[in-house]
């Protein structure tokens, strides 16, 4: 059953529900709709997705759906700055959740290759291989923390005035001192522009925390995902 639409802002549409599963169903078969007419269209799609628990059950929803999955490019919005074995890589739970069953053989993009080098170094590696890739990306599912900060476009990173620029290279290196670790997210250039834009998010601090950046004029205020919001922007919200 479709969610009921509420208008936010000019282009920007809230879908909430009670239930996370109806929700994540719901937003899992749209994206998968959006990759099928994109894979018709131009052969292949490409596909950004945050990490957090949030995504979880849209990942699986998403897993068991049927798509020309070797087609599907899949790639994080961003990624903490530690050893690929760690609990805490956003690749790792998308390898975890999503590339299960058919969705394995979709191609996963890894922001960090390893730790041996710099931050700096890793993220220009990472913007080389990035643009090799067919942007804008088709879907882009992104997430918010109560802060307002999404992928890792944290309110108080030095680095996000650049990371906002419209001449951002594609991975940037963020230091957010509330952050335990740097971090390598994709530039709010980037992650704009999709055929399908979504904010993914549960919570009530996070739904608070979305009323708090949507009542701020755009020309006001540090909520990093407010950038998003000149865009057509689906929020996608349960308790």
């Amino acid at each position: 059953m479709k969610t009921p639409e509420q208008t936010l802002l000019p282009g920007v549409t809230l879908h909430a529900s009670d239930d996370p599963v109806v929700l994540a169903t719901e937003l899992a078969e749209q994206v998968a709709a959006r990759l099928r007419q994109s894979i018709g269209a131009n052969g292949g799609a490409l596909m950004v997705v945050s990490g957090g628990r949030t995504p979880v059950d849209f990942f699986q929803v998403l897993s068991g759906l049927a798509l020309p999955w070797e087609r599907v490019t899949i790639l994080p919005s961003d990624e903490r700055w530690v050893s690929a074995d760690s609990d805490e890589r956003n690749s790792r739970l998308i390898r975890q959740q999503l590339l299960q069953g058919a969705a394995a053989s979709a191609r996963l993009i890894e922001l960090v290759e390893d730790t041996d080098r710099s931050p700096d170094q890793s993220a220009e590696r990472a913007s080389d291989r990035l643009c090799l890739l067919d942007w804008p990306a088709d879907v882009v599912v992104l997430g918010m923390g109560e802060d307002g900060h999404t992928a890792s476009l944290f309110p108080d990173a030095p680095e996000l005035a650049p990371a906002l620029s419209d001449n951002a290279a594609p991975v940037l290196v963020t230091t957010p001192p509330s952050q335990p670790t740097a971090r390598l997210t994709l530039s709010a250039r980037a992650l704009s522009g999709a055929a399908m834009t979504v904010l993914l998010i549960q919570g009530e601090g996070k739904r608070a925390a979305l009323e708090e950046a949507v009542s701020i004029p755009l020309a006001i205020g540090p909520m990093p995902v407010r950038y998003f919001f000149q865009q057509p922007l689906q929020v996608f919200w349960s308790p």
